[in-house]
């Protein structure tokens, strides 16, 4: 009608759904391979309720022609327009290549899949170095007669895992390049009036439509191989953006798959220019709390590794196995120590907050690190998380609530001065 959508459905049991066209969050459309050999396409219609975010009200499976023209009136009647009796035999609009304002091309996707490979390799020459620790002890065991076999069969199963590693490397390249190249496929943004158009993928296409202001965040994600070459993927949380299976589609919240960290701002001015990330404004004040309780925990867990592998060569009688047992687990909790270390440090300096006109920026994380623009009015509450030695020194995890529609409703920014949740609150409420 002029004013809402009416669906009706059901044989045993009859259910009615009526969706105010201005109620309307998130518009989906999606083509499977074989749906796309047979003309047809399956059109979600969210209205992002809490009590439903889990399900769409109103799902459509028709002919591509009536889903490409229901698109087209839903467009226009959520504008204020009337309902068009020819709206069956409207076309499909095909958007021009200048309205684009994103594309992924080919060289970007290579260097997408070299950076995955990247992280990759990163894990398997860690998981390299712990087996050097273990092959090294074994190597030392070796000259033992009675446990022999089984420094043979500890040799075996660290060569096998390094052979594991190595295929999940390769199985690794493929996918990401499936990944880059065929969900990807002609990846392209265009701005419909108050709508955000999303489209993608070559087997299984979608179309995602949304008003930008069921936006509730945006999010500027580093792994740490892409914070190393100065890259970074920007990912949406909308209310309402969900698919029809009736959960949240993580991969539909893609904004910008791939691209350079400096182009983000420019990217962000002509696609979303309210959610631009502003400098960081605060920092967090002090580096020890970073590290201390893992440490705490990890020297807990040492010791008492240590004592349980000292009484059981003890128990055996294998005094000489004593001296290589404890050093191999000392090496492995000290390169987890270091580990730890370097993403506190990194933690340390990225934590932080920025404020700008309506709108506050997160600055978190560690060896990967994600900023989070949203707006003030999306902020509903906040919380403040701290031991009570440091609620002594006035430092908090600053923990905040946005709107949600099913899953992901909290940011979390690591120990700040205390003092910025009487801010945020002043900011929430004003």
């Amino acid at each position: 009608t002029d004013r809402e959508l009416r669906c009706k459905r059901g044989v045993l049991f009859r259910k009615k759904s009526v969706l105010d066209y201005q109620k309307i969050h998130a518009i989906n459309k999606k083509q499977t391979l074989c749906q796309r050999i047979f003309g047809v396409a399956v059109l979600t219609v969210d209205s992002g309720a809490t009590s439903s975010s889990y399900q769409a009200e109103i799902i459509l499976v028709e002919k591509v022609q009536v889903v490409d023209a229901l698109l087209d009136e839903l467009h226009r009647l959520r504008e204020g327009g009337t309902w068009s009796a020819d709206a069956e035999s409207a076309k499909t609009v095909l958007l021009s290549k200048n309205d684009n304002l994103y594309r992924f091309t080919s060289k970007k996707k290579l260097v997408y899949t070299a950076v995955t490979i990247g992280t990759t390799a990163l894990a398997t020459l860690l998981i390299g170095v712990l087996l050097a620790i273990v092959l090294g002890a074994c190597r030392s065991l070796w000259q033992f007669e009675p446990i022999k076999t089984l420094s043979g069969y500890l040799l075996w199963s660290a060569l096998t895992l390094v052979g594991a590693v190595l295929l999940f490397s390769f199985f690794s390249l493929v996918g990401s390049l499936i990944h880059a190249f065929i969900g990807y496929h002609n990846f392209t943004i265009t701005k419909r009036d108050a709508d955000l158009e999303i489209s993608f993928g070559l087997f299984e296409r979608h179309t995602n439509t949304f008003r930008y202001n069921n936006i509730k965040a945006v999010k500027i994600c580093q792994s740490f191989v892409q914070r190393l070459f100065g890259f970074a993927t920007i990912k949406l949380e909308v209310i309402g953006y969900t698919n029809e299976t009736g959960k949240e589609a993580l991969e539909l919240g893609v904004l910008v798959p791939f691209c350079k960290f400096s182009e983000i701002d420019q990217l962000l001015t002509a696609i979303l220019p309210d959610y631009v990330p502003d400098e960081k404004a605060t920092s967090a004040p002090a580096f020890f709390p970073f590290i201390s309780w893992y440490s705490l925990f990890l020297g807990v867990s040492i010791l008492a590794a240590s004592l349980l592998a000292a009484a059981v060569l003890l128990f055996y009688g294998t005094f000489a196995l004593l001296f290589p047992t404890i050093s191999v687990i000392w090496c492995i909790g000290l390169l987890l120590f270091l580990i730890k270390v370097w993403d506190a440090f990194l933690n340390y300096k990225t934590s932080g907050l920025g404020f700008g006109k309506n709108k506050i920026t997160a600055y978190s994380g560690g060896l990967s690190k994600v900023i989070t623009v949203f707006k003030t009015q999306n902020l509903i509450a906040v919380e403040s998380s701290a031991t009570p030695l440091r609620r002594k020194a006035s430092i908090a995890t600053l923990i905040l609530h946005l709107k949600t529609n099913f899953l992901s409703n909290t940011v979390c920014v690591p120990l700040q001065h205390d003092r910025l949740t009487n801010d945020l609150e002043s900011m929430m409420t004003g």
